[in-house]
């Protein structure tokens, strides 16, 4: 009865560790200005570079209504943040 419940833990655990992990990036000129921002005060100038590229792709998948694109790129420079 027990290693029915933790087996039961475990699959439920697999299943929404995945999903709690992964953001929702809205692509829109609030998130985009939102993230320029905070690139400027990188101090890293390999990841401000890096993370500066992927905003200007972010920037044209959106004038391009691209919104799939936009977020790929947006998160990415999201993330290229949050290593420093």
């Amino acid at each position: 009865m027990i290693l029915k419940s933790v087996a039961t833990l475990v699959v439920i655990a697999a299943f929404t560790a995945p999903a709690l992990a992964q953001t929702n990036v809205i692509c829109d000129e609030a998130s985009v200005a939102k993230a320029e921002q905070q690139i400027g005060q990188i101090s890293d100038g390999a990841k401000k570079i890096e993370s500066t590229k992927e905003l200007a792709m972010a920037k044209e998948a959106m004038t391009a209504n691209d919104v799939g694109k936009c977020k790929s790129h947006l998160e990415n420079a999201i993330k290229g943040m949050d290593a420093m």
